[in-house]
């Protein structure tokens, strides 16, 4: 349905534009040349998405096995003085668990971050495309081109709540 929907858009861009003075051709130049910048702007956040969740995840897995280093270490050192290294125990593993939330929490922020930055990127790269789109009427281009802006200020709004909703959580709620 989207493709036929492309393609009778196509049709009707190009006769428009064949009245407006820019070949068909170049038009269709512009607007692949406007889907291949969005694309790689797409990919380029995708991929810096995917490399801080990766930092991130190695932070935790680092947080994790140091938290259970440092527990390991106090249970050996404890067999001497149960009770004083059983309370020690206790609070370097109740440290551990907050040093492990602590991380979590932030990767949580960061996993976020990086989602509301990928859909702030792709709203962008949309928002470009559907001008180029736009440009190519006979009439209602203006029209076009403020709905194409609402658009992607809504994408945007959403991915802010979601951020702000993600962040929140990962506080706690607070």
């Amino acid at each position: 349905m989207n493709r036929f929907l492309l393609s009778a858009a196509s049709i009707a861009a190009f006769s428009l534009l064949a009245a407006c003075g820019q070949s068909p051709e170049d038009h269709a130049q512009d607007v692949a040349k406007a889907q291949q910048e969005a694309d790689a702007s797409i990919a380029k956040a995708r991929a810096k998405a995917q490399d801080e969740h990766a930092k991130t995840q190695a932070e935790l897995d680092a947080a994790r096995t140091q938290a259970q280093a440092d527990v390991a270490k106090a249970n050996a050192e404890a067999g001497e003085k149960i009770n004083d290294a059983s309370a020690d125990a206790s609070k370097v593993e109740q440290a551990a668990d907050r040093k492990v939330a602590d991380v979590q929490a932030d990767a949580m922020k960061d996993d976020a971050q990086s989602r509301y930055d990928l859909a702030v990127s792709k709203a962008d790269a949309d928002y470009k495309v559907a001008v180029e789109k736009c440009e190519s009427l006979a009439s209602g281009a203006d029209a076009c081109k403020a709905a194409a802006k609402a658009d992607a200020e809504t994408v945007k709004q959403r991915a802010r709540l979601e951020l702000d909703n993600a962040k929140a959580a990962a506080n706690g709620g607070h």
